[in-house]
């Protein structure tokens, strides 16, 4: 049987969606859809932003697509610009909060390379400690993503230090969106009190420099969220 790729058509197909700034589309054996990776403007309800494209790329493409393949990261909302105001006397910048207050930030990472392989020790600051942790990938683009989103995860569980609470990389891609590049990663986040199933969190970063910094960042912004809640501060 002669294998279709669907993966050209079904990019193009997305693209054309207002909402959407970036789309990657991954193929299975048979050059189905298996994985769909999306980066859209702010304003679209995602679950039926989801349901929306997942019935677009059956009609367009004449294939079954669960849903459960189309990950989905929003950008956030840019703020209004305010009022210009009589200009006041400068004042001195406040004190920066040691720690990042109730997150963990991020506090720089190191990639060596070594037999066509990198690792990538990512450190995150939380109230004055410094959790670390490290992976390892094959030295490429998406490897460097990769490697750098498992070595924030496992510096935020180091952080965390909840047994209860786990995170895994489902995928971390680059997508073109905004005359740029943007790292996209798609976490499972794993505790008895996110319940029975695995909770799917996403995270997008433009790439300023390097790829291995932006998938971290990306990564943080995917698990803040939850990662706050376990550590006491739910804001």
């Amino acid at each position: 049987m002669k294998r279709i790729s669907t993966k050209t058509t079904a990019e193009a197909v997305l693209r054309e969606l207002p909402s959407v700034l970036g789309a990657y589309v991954s193929e299975d054996m048979e050059g189905h859809p298996r994985e769909v990776h999306l980066l859209v403007r702010s304003g679209p309800e995602p679950g039926s932003l989801a349901r929306d494209i997942r019935n677009l790329l059956e009609e367009r493409l004449g294939v079954p697509i669960d849903q459960r393949v189309i990950s989905i990261a929003q950008l956030a909302k840019e703020p209004e610009p305010e009022p210009e105001a009589m200009e006041e006397p400068e004042r001195p910048p406040a004190p920066r909060p040691q720690g990042g207050g109730g997150r963990p930030i991020f506090a720089g990472l190191e990639s060596t390379v070594a037999a066509g392989h990198v690792k990538v020790t990512v450190r995150l600051d939380w109230r004055g400690d410094v959790a670390e942790g490290s992976a390892e990938a094959a030295d490429t683009q998406p490897g460097r993503a990769r490697a750098a989103a498992t070595a924030t995860l496992a510096s935020a569980m180091e952080a965390a230090w909840n047994e209860d609470l786990r995170f895994e990389l489902d995928f971390a891609s680059m997508v073109q969106a905004l005359d740029g590049e943007y790292v996209l990663v798609s976490v499972l986040g794993m505790s008895p009190s996110l319940g029975r199933r695995p909770l799917p969190l996403v995270g997008a970063q433009p790439i300023e420099g390097d790829v291995e910094s932006a998938a971290a960042l990306a990564t943080l912004k995917a698990v803040n969220r939850v990662l706050s809640l376990a550590l006491g501060d739910g804001n």
